[in-house]
């Protein structure tokens, strides 16, 4: 079962992409925003893969379902984590 994330948690994954692009690849946060292309800042397929693979270590998740568009956006790689977000029983 999957939850639908709530805006805290959107705000903590943009937070954690841009951190990781900064400390990987030297792209300053303040270029990344909801709307900002992954290609307009240097990114290739390998990269992207790279970044995914980052957030699965980072936010202790498994992306299973990587669709995702053919320039996608920082808004774009959030909808792609919270598709793959489990319900968290309480």
């Amino acid at each position: 079962m999957w939850a639908k994330m709530n805006e805290r948690d959107a705000v903590h994954i943009q937070m954690v992409v841009k951190g990781f692009l900064e400390e990987r690849f030297d792209i300053s946060a303040d270029k990344v925003a909801d709307n900002t292309s992954i290609r307009d800042l240097g990114l290739d397929s390998m990269m992207m893969l790279e970044v995914m693979l980052e957030l699965e270590d980072r936010l202790g998740i498994k992306l299973r379902d990587l669709a995702m568009p053919v320039n996608p956006t920082l808004r774009d790689v959030v909808a792609l984590v919270e598709r793959n977000q489990p319900v968290q029983t309480q």
